[in-house]
């Protein structure tokens, strides 16, 4: 455990204080105390550096409205049948995956792209080429 100044406490601190609780307190103001006058060693970097990833994410990631489509209705290109598929704006503003038909189980490529509006622009192939 690190030492600091406000753990070594002068009995003359308590000489009016009636019991231990008074003597927490006490301890506690000096160690508050400080904390606020020591920074940690590259404190002063790493708020600088999240500051400046935060930053990058905003630009890469624009909120927007804050709404984006998490799920769009697709046609199997096996059977023509409809089916619901959940996406995940997390992935990525353009994503590719292999995802089965929920009617026929034909495995399909899934093509997203979600606009800055966020809306999901969503196509799908047969994935073996045919």
């Amino acid at each position: 455990m690190p030492h600091h100044d406000a753990d070594r406490l002068d009995l003359d601190d308590f000489a009016d204080a009636g019991d231990l609780d008074d003597a927490d307190a006490l301890a506690d103001e000096r160690r508050a105390a400080d904390a606020d006058d020591d920074p940690v060693d590259g404190e002063d970097e790493r708020h600088a550096a999240l500051d400046e990833d935060e930053a990058y994410l905003n630009d890469a990631f624009p909120l927007g409205d804050g709404v984006a489509d998490t799920e769009a209705e697709v046609w199997c290109p096996y059977c023509g049948e409809p089916n619901e598929v959940g996406l995940d704006p997390g992935g990525g503003s353009v994503q590719e995956y292999v995802e089965d038909c929920q009617v026929c189980c034909q495995p399909w490529r899934v093509f997203v792209t979600y606009l800055e509006d966020g809306a999901a622009s969503v196509a799908v192939e047969p994935a073996n080429g045919d």
